[in-house]
């Protein structure tokens, strides 16, 4: 046993993730000039999901992934699969109303559809065990009930869990009350990534691995991609790379808040007394026990708002402690950390993403608030379907509500 398991050490040069134990791939590196209908910038979830969502398109499709996929944001969050967006829905509905929030909530429930078909053809390590959402404030009681009361009237059988009623475990950490939402679940990024480029190759995508666009060009009949040995002379192009998309538009610098996120996993432990994904403190904190006794976790951010932003993958060590600590408190006991890691989330002001095209031939797709891993899908479906069908986005997160379209871009 470790004598001092909560101590927060790593190789400088180590900075993958749990989840980046399971490699992908290998994608070949592109060399030479190509044409393509549509370039999509990166192979993350968006750029994955772009790449499938396109692949019967009949559109010539090359995806550029700078590093190999999932190497980022993607690859280095906690597992979770939760409906609805940032905001949860009672919030929501005080924004937008009660009628567009439930509408959000339910497109974001589509996702579970989608990777349920994609797990009957793939082993993605996706699980449904509802989950659980626990708070305490006056606040977060208000939102926990409004939420609860939506998705019943919806027919979701969500409900409260008051302190009594929670499993022991987390009893101890003193939450006055909780709400349980069915249909929640855990599910592997990387082995979601892989299904979702595996199927999208299959259908004539071209996806590249280290084939980094390091300069673009917008002219009047198309976009010019240089790389370091390439270039890709596209019809359109799509930007996935969330919070990195202002390094390619610099007009969208202050739409994006980078802000970095701190996640651990743990060797195997004995069963916890709860097998779901635990959301807590307004979102900021989370964790879920893994098949083989493993506990993913991660949060804290609030610690140090001022200090955990940027793009920089830096280990915080005493939020990394405090993550430690909560674990140490679910299990009772000592924990040996195996992982630890950090990943960049893209904050917007309203909690949600910006999609759609800001330049006759240059679309993004960016800003999810911490909250990509289910709201990616319907958000690349949604470019996509303005792409090739000239669909309107989803006003609730249609980029001109922040963006007023240009004439064209560099």
């Amino acid at each position: 046993m470790n004598e001092h398991p909560e101590q927060v050490t790593q190789e400088a040069n180590i900075v993958q993730s749990y989840w980046q134990h399971h490699r992908i791939g290998p994608y070949p590196v592109l060399s030479g000039r190509h044409h393509a209908d549509v370039a999509v910038i990166g192979a993350g979830y968006t750029g994955s999901w772009l790449a499938y969502w396109l692949k019967d398109s009949g559109l010539s499709v090359v995806v550029l992934e700078r590093d190999t996929p999932g190497a980022g944001a993607s690859g280095r969050n906690g597992g979770l699969l939760l409906q609805g967006a940032a905001q949860l829905l009672g919030e929501s509905a005080q924004t937008l109303g009660q009628a567009v929030a439930v509408e959000l909530w339910q497109r974001t429930r589509q996702t579970f559809n989608w990777v349920e078909e994609l797990s009957r053809r793939h082993a993605l390590d996706y699980h449904v065990t509802g989950s659980l959402y626990v708070g305490g404030d006056a606040g977060e009681r208000e939102v926990l009930e409004a939420t609860v009361d939506l998705m019943n009237q919806a027919g979701v059988a969500a409900r409260l869990v008051k302190r009594p009623d929670q499993p022991k475990s987390i009893q101890r950490l003193g939450y006055d009350l909780a709400a349980w939402f069915p249909d929640d679940g855990m599910v592997h990024p990387l082995k979601l990534i892989e299904a979702l480029l595996a199927e999208a190759q299959a259908q004539g995508v071209q996806i590249y691995s280290h084939s980094g666009v390091v300069a673009g060009t917008e002219h009047s009949s198309g976009v010019e991609l240089l790389g370091e040995n390439f270039s890709v002379y596209a019809d359109r192009v799509l930007i996935a790379q969330n919070a990195y998309v202002p390094d390619w538009v610099p007009a969208l610098t202050g739409l994006i808040h980078p802000v970095r996120g701190q996640v651990l996993a743990t060797e195997p432990v004995a069963p916890l007394d709860h097998q779901y994904p635990v959301y807590a403190d307004h979102g900021f904190n989370y964790w879920h026990q893994r098949a083989d006794g493993r506990i993913i976790a991660g949060g804290f951010r609030h610690l140090d708002l001022t200090g955990e932003v940027g793009t920089e993958l830096t280990l915080h060590q005493p939020i990394q402690a405090r993550v430690t600590q909560l674990v140490r408190d679910l299990v009772n006991g000592p924990v040996t950390v195996s992982d630890r890691w950090a990943g960049i989330m893209a904050m917007t002001a309203d909690h949600r993403p910006l999609v759609g095209f800001i330049t006759p031939r240059l679309g993004v797709v960016m800003g999810y608030s911490g909250h990509g891993s289910t709201v990616t899908p319907i958000a690349a479906r949604m470019l996509k379907d303005a792409l090739v069908d000239n669909t309107p986005v989803f006003a609730p997160f249609a980029a001109e509500r922040m963006i007023p379209p240009q004439e064209s871009s560099t």
